[in-house]
């Protein structure tokens, strides 16, 4: 059903007041429905601008979505560009969004699989293994069965791919986030999708102490390349991933990000917060000189984009596993770099464990919010502490509490910490 026939594509005359119309098939079939044969031909097809607007307004993943149409009498003499539909973030939207994981439903893992080609490539690199085609498919959605719900938190932009940032949520509980790739080949159907979940171990700069390790002494080489101006998302990824990397220093990366840039990289816990973070975080990798990152494939949008890499280290044994790895980048109205988050893959087996245990967040420590460190505390409900039972107790209810000394006597907390002050953390060795 989205297999693209150009040779059908609308061809009508804007006129004043009439927006462009695209190319999607699914938006073509209706209006040929409602107006008949559609070409050179063929009657005008004008909607309004208004009635566009308000279109987009209600769908924000495809340009246009439904709108009425009417009929002009006239035969068109001049062909309009036609303008995309969309298709790739409109097909996330109606599989991870309105049909769903289909967690036992035959009608709509039927529509997951239709929407596939048998020869996909699936990367679900949560998973150990992951097979080709339809049965790739099937081990994707068998793993997100016993999930909670799935929610997108961005989307990018564009035609034959896109990618989106998502959370698992529990009620009001944020678990386990991650970012998708999804790339349509000439028939509409997925040909290829990465998904990358964070790490449950964020390790932070010892990801620069290790990687340093590896490469030694060794420098890693980067074709040479001249200046240019990127214009949109996609391209920007490009310049600075395939064109600047290794010929710049980071200082003129940064020239690409907003002032107040949220930057999520998941060898962290805390996302970097405006330019000055970002440009010391660049600086730090951009002195392994051994370390490049070599880029698969971006997607076409020019609000946002998502782009596939491997990370190659000079010097590592040739059979070393690549890491690899997944990004999500999206600009402001200024053109310039606002939100980024950066993945890598993980072979954490503590990620089974954890999702045995807590299998609809998988991750152990729920959150109230999907950027870290902006969770809510609960000073403002008088929660006090959590005890090891899991209620909350008052901070004199702790002071009050007799523990065994080193010497052997038992004393109340507030005996055994005297006359000090400030953050006081009390290790229990055990509890009778």
């Amino acid at each position: 059903p989205y297999a693209r026939d150009r040779s059908k594509m609308a061809m009508f005359a804007p006129a004043k007041g009439v927006a462009a119309l695209g190319s999607d098939p699914l938006t073509l079939n209706a209006l040929k429905a409602s107006v008949g044969p559609i070409g050179p031909i063929g009657p005008t097809i004008a909607v309004t601008a208004a009635t566009v607007a308000a279109a987009r307004r209600k769908r924000p993943f495809s340009r246009l979505s439904s709108c009425s149409v009417r009929a002009v009498a006239q035969p068109v003499e001049a062909v309009a560009q036609v303008e995309s539909l969309q298709l790739a973030p409109a097909l996330v939207q109606k599989l991870w969004k309105e049909v769903g994981i289909p967690k036992g439903n035959a009608l709509a893992e039927k529509q997951w699989l239709d929407s596939f080609s048998a020869d996909a490539t699936v990367e679900d690199l949560y998973l150990n293994e992951n097979p080709t085609g339809i049965a790739g498919v099937r081990a994707y959605l068998e793993n997100k069965s016993g999930c909670g719900r799935l929610v997108i938190d961005r989307c990018s932009d564009g035609d034959r791919s896109c990618g989106f940032t998502w959370h698992l949520q529990e009620n009001e509980a944020v678990g386990l986030r991650g970012t998708t790739f999804v790339q349509l080949d000439e028939q509409g159907k997925v040909c290829y999708l990465r998904e990358i979940c964070e790490p449950l171990f964020k390790p932070g700069d010892l990801t620069v102490e290790l990687l340093k390790a590896i490469g030694g002494d060794n420098v890693a080489t980067f074709d040479q390349a001249e200046r240019r101006e990127p214009k949109g998302a996609s391209d920007i990824c490009r310049y600075l991933w395939k064109e600047l990397q290794g010929n710049a220093p980071p200082k003129e990366c940064l020239t690409f990000f907003a002032d107040k840039v949220l930057y999520e990289d998941f060898n962290y816990e805390l996302p970097l917060r405006g330019k000055e973070e970002v440009g010391d975080f660049l600086e730090k990798f951009a002195k392994i000189k051994a370390l490049k990152f070599v880029a698969e494939r971006f997607s076409d949008g020019s609000r946002a984009c998502c782009f596939t890499w491997n990370v190659e280290i000079v010097g590592a044994p040739e059979d070393a596993p690549r890491i690899k790895g997944i990004s999500f980048y999206e600009l402001n109205d200024a053109g310039k770099i606002i939100y980024v988050r950066d993945i890598p893959e993980s072979s954490n087996p503590f990620q089974g464990l954890v999702a045995m245990a807590q299998p609809k967040l998988r991750v152990l420590l729920p959150r109230s919010s999907v950027v870290a460190g902006e969770e809510r505390c609960n000073c403002a409900d008088a929660g006090g502490v959590v005890w090891p039972t899991g209620e909350c107790v008052d901070g004199q209810t702790v002071l009050d509490q007799m523990v065994t000394g080193s010497d052997g006597v038992r004393r109340s907390v507030a005996e055994q910490i005297g006359g000090a002050r400030g953050a006081v953390v009390i290790y229990l060795r055990h509890l009778a």
